[in-house]
């Protein structure tokens, strides 16, 4: 599909904001815990389980999304989650009981999941293939800062109102997101024939995904993706007990550390864009997964004989997410190379497994904590030297 330049550019800015609905959804309202908790009669660990009823609705709503893009178009279905997420965020600023709130985080994160699995495959489906690892980088640029800068919108809009309108800025944000995509964002030509649509049924979802799994081109290097991705998860778990509780930094020191590792993942993805000028997908994970396995292995050694200081660990810790900006671009494009039909279903299935994995590694931090950065650095490791071994068993299929 021919495209110009500023069509692309709106494109781009409508994927990337759709993108960040789960961040800004997870994160902007993280500051408010307490005045929640307040409000509600409840406390900070019933709280909690608001983000965990939106994991469960984020990883179950992509797999149902996934099919849904693919038969009606993605138009279509993003109006529809994005409208349950509005109605969803407006009614979350009602709710007198935790317990109202943790349903209706579900079905927001029901709504919030189509803008994480379209954004995949209106890429693959709208750009050409050597401009879809350039166009994955600048997603993960929004995708990266969204995370930062949630919080502190969170905390201004707490500075100057009550918990409520953090619900309400989401809700107008998507809800602006509607509009701007029936303006900006093209329908794949394919889903406008009724001949090009996978039906609809739970036998044929059932089969797009065993296809999509059997599929070994895509599946051995979307599960490497996935395990991959086990380690930006692990980190967002562990920084919070490592930083806050072992280093002992308050609020604002902290969100300065998160912010100078989070400008690796940042930087390394914009950097690909460069790289693939002269390099391929395939020879780029070649050399980051080993070179971010390294980083790790030093990581669990310092920390394992104490060798490190904070800065060092800071310094390592920016290394391997700027390699993972450098990781999850490429090997998301080197998966869904192979796929010509139902590429909603595969962006879907991915996104599952990521959230699979990574709701994993973050517990298994948790778990495994013993007051220091040991349970972080093994679990982003492993995560790393998993997905390396992967990867290399399958890069003949990339080739």
């Amino acid at each position: 599909m021919q495209l110009s330049s500023n069509t692309k550019n709106k494109i781009i800015f409508v994927l990337g904001v759709l993108s960040a609905i789960g961040p800004l959804s997870i994160d902007m309202y993280l500051p408010a815990f307490k005045n929640i908790a307040t409000a509600l009669h409840s406390s900070q660990v019933e709280v909690g389980y608001t983000l965990s009823s939106f994991f469960f609705g984020i990883c179950l709503g992509q797999l149902i999304n996934g099919p849904m893009l693919d038969h009606f178009g993605r138009k279509r279905v993003l109006y529809i989650g994005l409208g349950i997420y509005v109605v969803s965020s407006i009614a979350c600023t009602l709710c007198t009981t935790v317990d109202q709130l943790i349903v209706l985080r579900f079905f927001q994160a029901l709504g919030a999941s189509v803008g994480m699995v379209a954004p995949n495959a209106v890429v693959r489906e709208t750009f050409e293939e050597e401009d879809r690892p350039k166009v994955l980088s600048l997603l993960i640029l929004i995708l990266g800062v969204s995370p930062i800068l949630a919080p502190t919108l969170g905390s201004i809009i707490l500075s100057t109102s009550s918990w409520p309108y953090i619900f309400w800025v989401l809700a107008a944000i998507m809800l602006t997101m509607i509009f701007l995509i029936k303006a900006w964002l093209p329908e794949n030509p394919e889903q406008l024939s009724g001949e090009a649509r996978p039906k609809l049924s739970l036998k044929e979802i059932g089969k797009g995904y065993i296809g999509a799994f059997q599929e070994k081109k895509f599946i051995g290097f979307a599960f490497a993706g996935a395990i991959g991705s086990g380690s930006i998860f692990a980190y967002v778990t562990g920084a919070p007990l490592t930083f806050l509780n072992f280093y002992h930094l308050n609020e604002q020191q902290f969100g300065w550390v998160f912010a100078i590792v989070a400008s690796g993942i940042i930087s390394a993805s914009q950097l690909n864009t460069l790289i693939l000028k002269r390099k391929s997908s395939v020879q780029v994970l070649a050399v980051a997964l080993p070179a971010q396995f390294v980083f790790g292995l030093l990581m669990v050694i310092g920390v394992h004989f104490d060798l490190l200081n904070m800065p060092l660990l800071i310094a390592l810790l920016f290394l391997m997410l700027a390699c993972q900006g450098l990781v999850f671009p490429n090997m998301a494009t080197v998966a869904l190379r192979p796929i010509e039909k139902n590429a909603g279903s595969a962006s879907a299935l991915m996104g599952a497994l990521q959230m699979a994995m990574g709701s994993f590694s973050a517990s298994l931090v948790g778990i495994l904590y013993t007051g220091n950065a040991a349970s972080m650095a093994m679990v982003m490791t492993a995560c790393v030297g998993i997905a390396t071994l992967i990867f290399y068993w399958n890069k003949k299929q990339a080739v």
